[in-house]
């Protein structure tokens, strides 16, 4: 798990002004709008005594701790204390870390880390898929994120599981090939399904029929964890965010000629099993977010895990840092949460 990349963090239909909470990369966050509809992401770790943010409500623009009814405002800044007396000042160190937040195309992303903008990867280019045929949902799997990555972002399983009414046998590629980005991935192909099962009411097969070829399918990779898939007029947007080093969600919108509310979700419930205990498979997506996860390795972005679990689990808090720590040099010394242990890479 990486700190310093755009992380897609919900779909904008989920939000709201009531609070959210989101676990990402082993942290929790708050996201809510604000009074003009403006996406927000802070940690949801209150400084005073732990108290989770999202518990709270929100007024006005700044969501208040359930525990004690501290305010924080969109800078994670806290404007009031109820228990200080009247002409008693907010010590600086009252404050949670506030992350840049983007919200394109049906998502909300948060920058997790604390670069420049400068240093930033890109935010993913996802398309739109807001007609009136899209469907979104979501799907919770017990594999590490970068493994389910790998298994949806195969072009052959990504035909079977956007086409659940299709026979249960690999599909077979032509003219396949692949383009490289710094941040990013490719694959493109022909792909000739099996033989597709037509159905009577009530569910029972009717018969098998060749399906058409689908040409230029492709699968595109936006680091660190967004998927972009069209299939001949379906497309979808994927994003498998890691709650943990073990645990993924996989959030989705999908957009189809004729749209099929469970279409998606029973593809992936039949993957389920290929997907969480299968060896991935190679492929030109895997390859390159392996290549993409080095790099920010280099960089130093990559959060030790492993010590967050042996080490501060119900010791100490700790937290992805914002921009705000490099930024504003007076606050430097005004953080109460230290920020996640990373490691240098092991290659």
């Amino acid at each position: 798990m990486f700190m310093n990349f755009w992380w897609p963090l919900a779909t904008s239909a989920r939000m709201g002004q009531k609070p959210l909470r989101v676990t990402a990369l082993q942290q929790e966050f708050v996201l809510y709008r604000t009074t003009n509809g403006a996406a927000q992401v802070l940690s949801d770790l209150c400084v005073h005594r732990g108290g989770a943010l999202s518990d709270g409500w929100m007024t006005g623009d700044c969501v208040v701790c359930p525990y004690h009814g501290w305010e924080f405002a969109t800078d994670g800044a806290c404007v009031r204390i109820p228990a200080n007396a009247q002409g008693v000042p907010v010590p600086k160190k009252a404050r949670v870390d506030s992350y840049p937040t983007v919200e394109k195309n049906g998502w909300v992303f948060g920058f997790l880390g604390d670069v420049a903008s400068a240093e930033r990867p890109p935010l993913a280019d996802i398309p739109a898929l807001d007609g009136a045929n899209a469907r979104r949902g979501s799907i919770t799997w017990n594999a590490p994120y970068e493994h389910v990555i790998t298994q949806i972002g195969d072009l052959q399983n990504s035909a079977f599981l956007l086409s659940d009414e299709f026979v249960d046998l690999p599909a077979a590629l032509s003219d396949e090939r692949a383009t490289n980005t710094e941040w990013g991935a490719g694959v493109t192909a022909n792909i000739n399904l099996p033989k597709r099962i037509t159905r009577r009411l009530g569910g029972l097969v009717s018969r098998e029929e060749t399906a058409p070829e689908i040409r230029n399918a492709s699968v595109v990779l936006y680091a660190p964890c967004v998927t972009v898939h069209t299939l001949g007029q379906t497309r979808a947007v994927m994003a498998h965010v890691p709650v943990n080093a073990t645990t993924t969600i996989t959030e989705w919108l999908i957009e189809q000629p004729i749209p099929k509310a469970d279409g998606a979700a029973n593809g992936l419930e039949k993957m389920r099993r290929q997907i969480e205990t299968t060896p991935a498979p190679d492929s030109a997506i895997g390859a390159a977010l392996k290549r993409i996860n080095q790099a920010a390795a280099k960089h130093g972005w990559s959060i030790d895990s492993e010590l967050i679990s042996a080490e501060y689990t119900n010791v100490k808090a700790v937290v992805i840092p914002s921009p705000a720590r490099r930024e504003v040099p007076e606050l430097a010394a005004a953080w109460v949460l230290k920020k996640v242990p990373t490691r240098l890479p092991d290659f």
